[in-house]
């Protein structure tokens, strides 16, 4: 069994095997990789004693290569539902990264429908996880992406209203992109409510993907069979959202807008 005496190399192997897998599945890779019997608890308790043994400063520290490359530096925030001990919790997430767009990109992508992100470069990144109140996780993320960085800023996020209103304050001079694809969603279930006809979804998005959320809204508006209510808080939340609507215009400049990268880092952070 794993004691107390066991080498620092193996222990350290240990902390690298738990941070790549999850915790009951360590047990076995240990004792067939390197003949030792470790037990689930013993990889917890070793995994938990190498974080608090972190530096609490180097925990929140700017990535080297963030603001060091080329291309903007991106600000991606989301919540996540975490299954704990006590329950279903969310956690925050915010990832800070550089992406610069194909030399080779054109200037505009065509209109008629979406395309895959730019396959560009991705830099570095760093991460900020938080479980509990936001007004913690926004200080810590600020850390690590100051607001007065010298820096071409761009946040890609969905539509939670605590972190629009945030990012508004802290960034007035960013650019605020609404991911594409949760809005695609809500203009998908629109149709689905409406039970609209197959051929009528297509043009939506190839407007909206073009950057003409106003003729989005009125096509919602139009939407035969579309409860009152429901067609009036879509046409608001569109209209709300219309400077983070641009989709032309940011991809002339070859900036994502989609929110894959934080959608990612819960799979992989948390």
């Amino acid at each position: 069994m794993l004691g107390s005496r066991t080498s620092p190399y193996l222990q350290a192997k240990l902390v690298l095997l738990a941070a790549e897998h999850v915790f009951a599945q360590v047990p076995p890779l240990v004792e067939s990789l390197l003949g030792i019997r470790v037990s689930t608890t013993q990889v917890y308790r070793r995994t938990q004693a190498a974080a608090q043994a972190l530096p609490a400063a180097g925990l929140d520290a700017p990535c080297p290569g963030v603001s060091a490359g080329p291309g903007p530096v991106y600000g991606m925030v989301d919540g996540s539902m975490l299954f704990t001990d006590t329950g279903w919790q969310e956690v925050k997430v915010g990832r800070v990264f550089q992406h610069s767009a194909p030399a080779s990109a054109p200037a505009s992508a065509p209109a008629s429908a979406p395309a895959s992100a730019p396959v560009g470069e991705t830099g570095p990144s760093q991460y900020v996880a938080q479980r509990g109140p936001f007004a913690t996780f926004t200080q810590r993320f600020e850390r690590v992406l100051p607001p007065d960085a010298h820096a071409d800023q761009v946040f890609v996020t969905d539509g939670a209203q605590w972190i629009h209103h945030w990012l508004q304050a802290s960034y007035p001079h960013a650019t605020h992109i609404l991911d594409f694809y949760h809005v695609a969603e809500k203009l998908a279930a629109a149709a689905q409510a409406a039970n609209a006809p197959a051929p009528w979804l297509p043009a939506p998005y190839a407007r909206l993907w073009a950057g003409q959320s106003p003729a989005v809204e009125r096509a919602l508006a139009a939407l035969p069979g579309l409860a009152a209510p429901l067609a009036a808080q879509l046409v608001s939340y569109l209209r709300t959202n219309r400077a983070r609507l641009r989709y032309d215009l940011f991809r002339q400049r070859g900036l994502l807008c989609g929110s894959g990268p934080v959608e990612a880092a819960h799979r992989t952070l948390l």
